[in-house]
């Protein structure tokens, strides 16, 4: 198996089926951590051809983002993985993605690049505009990288971490490539869901240890906000997705 999205969930059902129709097109296949959801997460996983092993944890426990992704590195080697694409349920990918993921890892194999960056656009009030000032224009994620079962050394931290090993992070001038392309994020379009967003990290974080320089009341400030348009040839699929929230200022 060449590449193979890694997703963690927990009563996500709402964002599902369009994060299925969005990556399932890009990868080899999914693997997914069901994390004790109470809503129809587990089904609408467990019923898509692509998703090859639905890992899962009882109801009630707190979140474990450290543990579930170990647990989803893990299964991901057992399946002899190449690669891993690590999308969250509420992420997309811009459509140019499934066309141009081939080219990627073959530039990888020729150009001896072990990891990709992306543009983390954070959209804002409704799905054809994102954030752009400041730092929120320039926010990159590596969430493409090589599966080296060599690689054993993770970040520990249980809130805001890397999905890849810290061999890669040290490495990231030599083997690492950004590619521009642009992962949109959709649970900061609606007003509401920012501030349900700020407060799930403030309840998980109250002392703020796992995000010192800005804390979570950046998710709600729109000092300064100025947004951009997401280009036609840059949006993602589906085009009527149904988490995308109506009339969201």
């Amino acid at each position: 198996m060449t590449l193979i999205a890694l997703l963690q969930a927990r009563n996500e059902q709402r964002f599902l089926p369009g994060w299925l129709e969005n990556v399932a097109p890009c990868v080899d296949g999914i693997i997914a951590l069901d994390d004790g959801s109470t809503d129809a997460t587990a089904d609408i996983l467990r019923s898509h051809p692509k998703v090859m092993e639905l890992l899962s944890n009882p109801p009630g426990q707190p979140w474990d983002e450290r543990g579930n992704q170990m647990a989803l590195i893990q299964a991901g080697r057992r399946h002899g993985a190449r690669w891993f694409f690590c999308i969250d349920a509420d992420e997309r990918l811009e459509r140019a993605v499934a066309d141009r993921i081939g080219d990627l890892l073959r530039e990888a194999d020729t150009g001896n690049i072990h990891i990709y960056s992306f543009q983390h656009r954070e959209l804002w009030g409704d799905r054809h505009h994102y954030r752009s000032d400041g730092d929120w224009n320039t926010a990159a994620c590596y969430r493409l990288f090589r599966n080296d079962p060599t690689h054993r050394r993770f970040d520990p931290r249980p809130l805001h971490r890397y999905w890849f090993p810290f061999e890669l992070a040290a490495n990231l001038e030599s083997w690492g490539r950004h590619t521009q392309l642009n992962i949109y994020h959709l649970r900061m379009i609606a007003a509401s869901d920012r501030t349900a967003r700020m407060e799930r990290y403030e309840a998980m974080d109250p002392q703020g240890l796992y995000e010192p320089k800005k804390g979570y009341r950046y998710m709600i400030d729109e000092a300064g906000l100025q947004r951009t348009r997401v280009p036609p040839e840059r949006d993602f699929l589906p085009v009527a997705d149904p988490a995308v929230p109506v009339a969201a200022h």
